[in-house]
């Protein structure tokens, strides 16, 4: 080291040790730098992990993580199929497509209902206005059930750059809007996910076509008899059915509000379904009801479970809904 450089050194930690010196002498000042220090170091790890995560996340090619991700940013079909599980497995776009001389894509997601397809719906109709958008609900799709309502966090990933979902998932709790601060926090439980949805392995063992995935297993057991209370309704789902409704008609989107098959017999309507079939009607909208119809539930070998169709029922159902597609004015 030459000789000027040896002094600015020496002259540079000199000023150091005087900075540091003044400082110890004002612990409170001391502790805010330290503090500071700290908060901006764990910033930048979180910025740099959930940065990486949302990476791997967005380069998933399947499941349900990508099958989100192409519902919210990818699809431009013509007939778009919203719902849960029971749309997942139900409706076989191959069979529309064929029968309708349209492109067709199911959404359906498992373990997610009305408030997660309004948001999806959001995103979709920011991009494009599908022709044709089925919605299925299911029994007790009003009802009270804050689950409903924590199945929203499959929705974090997409809130940072989709302001349209925004509003449905800032419904999960008030503090979600500042728990989102944290580039990792969207990503929570999600790694196996985007571990598996990275894989070739998982791709083979998770594909499906165009959003549908047929069950194979018939049930043989006997028929669920249920009589329904009137339960409570949540005043916010009521809602949220109304403005999908709404948002497909100023989106000039025909909707068909579906209930698909159970292997349930209902002693009286459910609740649930009534009240959204009242809806509908106000509003001029075809509501096709399949609960008790005896195509279905006098047949067990067309379900794979009390809830779900199998590939052969989900294709006959497929067929008779097309047929009643076909008949609509």
């Amino acid at each position: 080291m030459t000789g000027g450089n040896l002094y600015t050194f020496n002259f540079n930690y000199a000023v150091y040790n005087l900075f540091i010196k003044k400082m110890k002498r004002n612990v409170y000042l001391y502790f805010a730098v330290k503090l500071i220090l700290l908060l901006l170091i764990v910033f930048l790890i979180d910025f740099c992990i959930g940065n990486i995560l949302r990476h791997f996340y967005l380069k998933e090619g399947t499941g349900r993580q990508y099958r989100a991700t192409y519902t919210i940013e990818k699809t431009t079909d013509d007939i778009l199929i919203f719902g849960s599980s029971r749309a997942y497995h139900h409706y076989v776009p191959s069979i529309i497509e064929d029968s309708l001389k349209q492109s067709c894509y199911n959404t359906g997601s498992p373990g997610q209902f009305l408030l997660y397809n309004y948001a999806t719906l959001k995103a979709v109709l920011k991009r494009y206005s599908p022709k044709l958008i089925i919605l299925d609900v299911s029994p007790r799709d009003l009802a009270e059930d804050k689950e409903s309502y924590d199945r929203l966090s499959f929705l974090l990933p997409y809130y940072r750059d989709h302001p349209e979902i925004r509003p449905i998932v800032d419904l999960k709790s008030p503090f979600e809007k500042y728990k989102l601060l944290s580039s990792i926090y969207p990503f929570n439980s999600k790694f196996l996910m985007i571990i598996g949805g990275n894989l070739n392995y998982f791709k083979n063992k998770f594909s499906d076509i165009k959003g549908y995935k047929p069950l194979y297993r018939k049930w043989n057991k006997s028929i669920e008899i249920k009589s329904p209370d009137t339960y409570k309704l949540d005043r916010i789902k009521e809602k949220v059915f109304l403005s999908f409704i709404e948002d497909c008609d100023h989106a000039g989107s025909n909707l068909l509000v579906v209930c698909s098959p159970n292997f349930i017999k209902y002693n009286k309507p459910d609740y649930s379904i009534t009240v959204m079939q009242k809806y509908a009607k106000s509003k001029n909208i075809s509501f096709i009801d399949f609960t008790n119809d005896t195509a279905f539930i006098n047949h067990p070998d067309l379900f794979d479970d009390l809830d779900h169709l199998n590939k052969r029922g989900s294709e006959i159902f497929t067929i008779n809904l097309v047929e009643k597609l076909k008949k609509r004015p």
